[in-house]
């Protein structure tokens, strides 16, 4: 028989999404979309292996996080509002988090989260906020019955990402001390506003393993790019309602492990401020990735300690409660005609007559998928090894 004092209490996270509240530091400036991209831009570097691609969306794991933040404890918070970037008022965080949400539910980028409890008696402050404000699914469970709840786990992560993730955990994955699992996607299926040519053709790509072949994808047209401190940035834009962008940074010296280190706000800032709109002709390759990020790891290393300790959250009426696992799933497929991706973005043109640069991306690169008038990256990821 479990020990009721010591079982109750621990949730499960899987994918990515939070809700903070932070106690008694006052922030005169905070702005929602910049917090994000920074916390975005530090979570990869802290995930990146260049022996691994990457697909990721750190601000999935940080929309998850905040589920939690007006529960959390005053030292959980304060540590969520230094890593993750969270407001010190809660009700702030609520607005974000809406109008976050009110700008990606669409046909090309839709965000959802569901909350699975069980029967013990939770704080009443914990779903009403997240049911009334962020239009939380939630849905009792008997943990007992593991097979039942992974099932209906796998089953919403299918129907939520449109079939790219169809299982992010197995009953064994849920411990008897498990009361609460929290879930989040987000997904992307958006096309090109410019489709590339309808064929690949057969090249070298210069891996981090190697030398192998792969299907180039190839177009020429008018896009924003620019060239600085060694690197080469491309912005491909997706149909014009979408408001969403890829970006390519691929460097021209030193290595792709070189540009993460230095990659921050400052570099990515300064990015857009050189990008400007020219002819050119582009070449990337045809790719599909996967990844399973430990993301209580890499939390833990950047800081966020105290969210895996007993007592930091109020989940529960009369039991401390704690974060035990949090984990993130994620798929990108980057084709001729748009990308699509999942995780559990116009200036004046100059016309010449020929291209003013060449993309060719033979060799690993960075890129990112974000919304083009924000700057606010949805997903991150990069391309180096062959597999």
């Amino acid at each position: 028989m479990v020990n009721l004092e010591q079982s109750i209490g621990r949730i499960f996270l899987v994918a990515s999404l939070l809700m903070p509240q932070v106690f008694g530091l006052a922030i005169e400036r905070y702005d929602f979309t910049e917090q994000s991209t920074k916390f975005a831009i530090d979570f990869y570097r802290n995930v990146f292996n260049t022996n691994e691609n990457a697909i990721l969306s750190p601000l999935s794991i940080q929309s998850t996080l905040s589920l939690l933040y007006h529960v959390a404890n005053e030292k959980t918070a304060t540590e969520m509002q230094r890593i993750l970037g969270l407001p010190a008022n809660p009700e702030q965080l609520r607005l974000n988090l809406q109008n976050l949400l009110n700008r990606t539910n669409s046909d090309d980028l839709r965000m959802a989260s569901k909350i699975y409890h069980s029967q013990l008696s939770l704080h009443p402050d914990f779903l009403p906020v997240l049911q009334k404000s962020l239009g939380v699914d939630v849905e009792p469970a008997n943990f007992t019955h593991k097979q039942e709840v992974a099932d209906s786990v796998n089953q919403w992560a299918a129907r939520s990402t449109k079939g790219l993730i169809n299982e992010i955990i197995s009953p064994i994955d849920i411990r008897d001390s498990e009361h609460v699992i929290l879930l989040n996607a987000i997904v992307l299926d958006a096309k090109w506003k410019e489709p590339f040519w309808p064929f690949t053709i057969e090249k070298v790509f210069h891996f981090t393993n190697g030398d192998h072949i792969v299907g180039m994808m190839f177009m020429d047209g008018y896009f924003s790019y620019g060239e600085f401190d060694g690197l080469k940035a491309l912005e491909l834009p997706y149909e014009d309602h979408t408001d969403l962008s890829m970006v390519l940074i691929l460097p021209t010296t030193g290595s792709l492990e070189d540009l993460v280190k230095r990659f921050n706000m400052e570099l990515y800032t300064k990015m857009d401020s050189v990008m400007d709109v020219e002819k050119g002709e582009i070449e990337i390759p045809k790719f599909k990735t996967s990844s399973k990020i430990k993301a209580k790891d890499v939390l833990q290393s950047m800081g966020l300690e105290s969210a895996f300790e007993e007592g930091a959250f109020g989940v529960f009426a009369e039991h401390p409660a704690q974060l035990t696992e949090l984990r993130q799933n994620a798929v990108i497929e980057v084709s001729e005609s748009g990308t699509k991706a999942a995780a559990i973005t116009v200036g004046g043109i100059d016309l010449r007559s020929g291209p003013l640069y060449d993309f060719i991306a033979d060799r690993p690169f960075m890129y990112l998928i974000r919304r083009m008038s924000t700057k606010e990256i949805i997903f991150i990821g990069h391309f180096s090894h062959f597999k």
